[in-house]
């Protein structure tokens, strides 16, 4: 017997693939900000993403976005020199959590 909705989800596997490799790629660049961050900064992190050459840190408060953009360029060499891809500019956003 022959599964009727295996058509329909036979071509789902390659695309879910590639969404969870960049989920966990997204997920490994935020702790590594997080790491390079000051420890009373770090809990206010709320995601880290390229946008092509630029990174972009989300915290949780726009009290927050002053000292990571005083630290960016910190930020930046650690990350750079901990093996990250060059680091055009880093843009610093605020979105709550949830």
């Amino acid at each position: 017997m022959t599964d009727p909705l295996k058509p329909l989800f036979g071509g789902l596997s390659p695309g879910l693939d590639a969404l969870a490799r960049k989920a966990s790629a997204a997920q490994s660049l935020t702790e590594k900000v997080r790491l390079e961050l000051p420890e009373p900064l770090r809990p206010h992190l709320v995601s880290a993403s390229r946008r092509g050459e630029d990174l972009v840190v989300i915290m949780d408060a726009a009290a927050w976005t002053p000292r990571v953009r005083y630290g960016a360029p910190k930020v930046k060499q650690r990350l750079e020199a901990g093996g990250e891809k060059p680091i055009g500019k880093v843009q610093v956003k605020v979105r709550g959590r949830g």
